[in-house]
């Protein structure tokens, strides 16, 4: 932490939280989308959910998609139908499995595949969709840390590191990565949604953790730091390319995220509740290629469904005073062993 967070409003807190389930109305829809023949995108969790949405909605506009998956299987099921709903689409669609974020060794196999099959093409857009929002706060990964700061954080910034050489480029007018965050991102903890001590309680027992939510918080707030954080490690090449990296809460959505919660809680808070998966992807797809967004919208908040917002006072904040790359820099050392 580079200084002490400023307050935040609760009141305001209420405010976001209601305005996740009355959110905008959808402007930025297919009919307004580009086409994009010979253009290239990697969506990550794209078998089911608000991913395999949006790998509709690309191929559809005949975009190049790389489905980076963690059960291969399940992808090629997505692709197939995908495909199917599509027939005249002039896209095509590649799954990469084997690519769990609850294991780190599994992420640089998924980048050096993903670097052969690109080979010397434009890759575009980057979505990093996968996450995981977990009921319970016992989940802990392969090595050792805390599940979903892992998954949501830790593995869509160890994939970044081997994409950035093939994305970062000038060889295309179209590049954008958008990490997916939430609205959650309001119940993380009070300093910049982060606990500096120790984001992956590794140092003490799963029972000294916090709720789930605030967990999960916790990990929503770091993507919205890791957008604005990348754009300004790589600032020199980001404005040589004209990229645009934002974060992105899709919305209160009926997805897998919630496969673990209880039948009951699952049927009727998410039916009365809960949007349908696809408005989720018109949010993502805003953030991905709508031309409102600029370069100097480095490390922008899209929230539902489509549209600019600032996060929690406290996170807007530490986009600005260091906090951002002090996160990126920390979360770098854990997973530079993996390189």
């Amino acid at each position: 932490m580079t200084e002490p967070a400023p307050p935040y409003s609760k009141f305001n807190i209420l405010y976001e939280l209601y305005y996740g389930f009355r959110p905008n109305k959808p402007t930025f829809l297919p009919q307004d989308y580009p086409d994009l023949t010979d253009k290239t995108a990697i969506v990550t969790g794209s078998n089911t959910g608000i991913g395999l949405q949006v790998m509709k909605l690309l191929y559809s506009k005949n975009c190049n998609v790389l489905s980076v998956v963690r059960t291969k299987s399940k992808g090629d099921a997505a692709r197939d139908e995908t495909i199917a709903e599509f027939p005249t689409s002039k896209g095509s669609i590649t799954v990469i499995g084997g690519c769990d974020y609850l294991d780190l060794t599994t992420v640089k196999p998924a980048g050096s595949k993903i670097k052969d099959i690109i080979g010397d093409k434009p890759l575009n857009l980057i979505i990093h969709n996968a996450g995981l929002m977990a009921s319970v706060n016992t989940a802990t990964s392969k090595q050792g840390y805390e599940a979903m700061f892992q998954v949501n954080v830790m593995g869509s910034q160890l994939l970044q590191h081997f994409l950035d050489p093939i994305f970062l480029k000038k060889d295309d007018d179209l590049k954008r990565i958008v990490w997916v965050s939430s609205g959650a991102h309001l119940l993380g903890f009070k300093e910049y949604g982060i606990n500096w001590e120790d984001p992956v309680f590794e140092n003490c027992s799963v029972k000294e953790r916090p709720s789930a939510s605030t967990l999960y918080g916790q990990s929503k707030a770091a993507n919205i730091m890791q957008a604005k954080a990348w754009a300004s490690k790589n600032k020199e090449k980001v404005e040589e390319v004209g990229c645009v990296s934002v974060s992105c809460y899709p919305g209160n959505l009926r997805t897998d995220l919630q496969r673990d919660w209880n039948g009951w809680l699952r049927s009727v808070v998410g039916r009365s509740l809960f949007w349908d998966s696809i408005y989720g992807a018109y949010s993502e797809l805003y953030a991905a290629m709508s031309p409102k967004l600029t370069t100097k919208d480095q490390g922008a908040y899209v929230v539902p469904f489509g549209g600019l917002r600032d996060p929690r006072e406290d996170v807007k904040v530490g986009l600005t005073n260091g906090s951002d790359l002090k996160l990126w820099d920390w979360v770098n050392d854990k997973i530079k062993e993996f390189f």
